[in-house]
């Protein structure tokens, strides 16, 4: 792929509807691959609103990749991602990493995606407190609201379920967030730089790890977890350093460490 193909490819996200250009995506994965694409640059991308009942793998987000000639729909974050780079339409912000520091930064990310956001969204949905909450944090229409989060909580318990996470009690579940940031935050006071990694520019890990914390802190339906993160000045710090280097516009979130 030419730089002149990844100059003029577009590409459409399509994920859940955002009150506010200003704040987070509800969504931790949604989140994420905007924040990839603010990240690297390139190529040129725009919101769309979309409900996971219609989409491809029945999940947010998917992406609608547009270039000279051509034009692809590619389901899941982690799949958008790989295309992108692989077709030379974005940079790969792990150019720089040894093999090494890819299976860390992998390993961790993985941590996140795979165990930790599933936990922190089984706090939202399966609390009652927490979910009374969530139901009104919704992007949707008020009346019909209880009707949706009422199907979603039906999808992300079974969901929940099925993965494994949702059979832990509460105190099992903070016990595995606790682990989560009290890792997180070691291993961040230990780098060289304000990033993982330790180098002058942010990678592939903090764009995942930098997305799951804003997609929380934005959030009032997971108090928990945004409690652990808030009671570590390095991560907050972290936080705010990223968020004025991609969203300068997510002032909530920056106000919350300063």
């Amino acid at each position: 792929m030419s730089n002149t193909d990844s100059k003029t490819a577009s590409v459409v996200i399509h994920g859940f509807s955002k009150p506010s250009a200003n704040i987070p995506s509800a969504s931790g994965y949604c989140q994420k691959l905007e924040t990839f694409l603010r990240a690297v640059g390139s190529p040129s991308y725009e919101l769309a609103d979309a409900v996971p009942f219609t989409a491809p793998k029945g999940k947010l987000p998917w992406a609608t990749i547009t270039t000279p000639g051509s034009s692809q729909v590619i389901p899941d974050s982690h799949y958008i991602v790989r295309h992108l780079i692989a077709s030379g339409l974005s940079p790969d912000p792990d150019a720089s990493l040894t093999p090494a520091e890819r299976a860390d930064s992998r390993a961790w990310q993985a941590w996140v995606e795979e165990l930790v956001y599933p936990a922190v969204v089984s706090t939202r949905w399966l609390r009652p407190a927490n979910y009374a909450i969530v139901k009104h944090e919704l992007s949707a229409p008020a009346p019909v609201k209880p009707v949706i989060a009422w199907i979603i909580y039906r999808r992300i318990k079974t969901g929940l379920t099925g993965h494994g996470v949702a059979r832990h009690s509460d105190e099992e579940v903070d016990v595995l967030l606790k682990e989560y940031v009290d890792a997180l935050d070691a291993r961040l006071s230990a780098a060289k730089s304000e990033f993982f990694h330790g180098g002058e520019e942010p990678t592939m890990v903090d764009i995942v790890t930098w997305s799951f914390l804003v997609n929380s802190l934005a959030l009032q339906s997971n108090p928990e977890f945004n409690v652990l993160i808030l009671g570590k000045p390095r991560l907050m710090r972290y936080v705010v350093a990223l968020a004025k280097k991609w969203f300068p516009e997510y002032e909530s979130i920056i106000k919350l460490g300063t």
